[in-house]
């Protein structure tokens, strides 16, 4: 059987499309272009540089600096921080005792002249009190007795209520309101609340307006229903006359026999009452502050 062999034509080898009767379902072949080789070129990744790809990756090195610290080293620097910490609260501590202690200190250094109004029981141990708080200190009593004045200056008793208590010899008393209130750096007032408004009334013109007003006076006005925060400033006429009341359950007798006793001082004015607790406390008086928006003390 011959084989018969046909030459392909050549115009069917070289002609790129296929007949449209053919079975290849192939896309027909297209020659690259000048456009699509230069998109081509723009997304296909750039190849590594030349020095990158010879050379090799250098092991990283580690410094002596850099390696983590021994845990003893560690522990020691924990220790020398606490250690700094402690000392430095410590002298904190220090200071701030150093500095309340002068702070108390200062107002008795500060203070020269108290006088105290009324030469009653109350009046009288007040007075000896704060006489012992400052032997420099000159404490004058404004009394209505003549006796007890004369006793008080001469003997320093007071005949009629204290008559076995020495007074300090820093107490002295007196009959002259404008000798006992002038240059006074405090007043207690000691006068029972029914005869304040008259008593006050009378000794207005030699009082300073700012002369802070202590009352150790307590209960109410019969006629007007006044506490003394109320009484004071109207028969002085001065609505801004600095005003503090000392109560507490405590007794004269106390007072002079040095028992333990406490009291409270209130005012409106914070730094005040303050003062008047750093003037009045002691080993055995202890002395408690109280303010408020409303001071409704009598």
């Amino acid at each position: 059987m011959a084989a018969l062999i046909l030459e392909p034509s050549s115009s069917s080898f070289l002609n790129p499309n296929f007949p449209s009767n053919s079975t290849n379902t192939h896309r027909p072949y297209l020659p690259l272009t000048k456009k699509s080789t230069l998109l081509h070129r723009i997304h296909s990744p750039p190849a590594p540089p030349l020095s990158l790809r010879c050379s090799a990756t250098p092991a990283s090195t580690s410094l002596p600096g850099d390696q983590d610290p021994l845990p003893d080293s560690s522990s020691e620097r924990t220790r020398d921080r606490r250690r700094a910490v402690r000392l430095a609260w410590e002298k904190l501590v220090r200071w701030s005792r150093s500095w309340r202690n002068k702070a108390k200190t200062d107002v008795l250094e500060r203070t020269n002249k108290i006088v105290v109004l009324g030469g009653g029981s109350f009046g009288t141990a007040m007075a000896a009190h704060v006489a012992e708080r400052k032997s420099q200190l000159e404490v004058n009593m404004l009394v209505r007795d003549p006796q007890v004045c004369q006793s008080i200056n001469e003997n320093h008793y007071n005949c009629k209520y204290f008559p076995k208590h020495k007074l300090p010899e820093n107490l002295i008393a007196t009959t002259d309101a404008k000798v006992a209130l002038l240059g006074a750096d405090y007043c207690f007032h000691a006068v029972p609340v029914q005869f304040s408004s008259s008593f006050l009334a009378g000794i207005a013109d030699y009082v300073d307006p700012g002369l802070p007003f202590i009352s150790l006076s307590k209960g109410l006005e019969l006629n007007t229903l006044r506490m003394m925060s109320q009484i004071i400033p109207h028969a002085l006429k001065n609505q801004r006359q600095p005003f503090i009341a000392l109560s507490g359950p405590s007794f004269s007798l106390e007072l002079m026999n040095k028992l333990p006793t406490a009291m409270v001082v209130a005012s409106k004015d914070k730094k005040l009452a303050n003062a008047v607790q750093q003037l009045l406390a002691s080993d055995h008086l202890r002395i408690s502050t109280s303010r408020g928006g409303n001071c409704r003390c009598s």
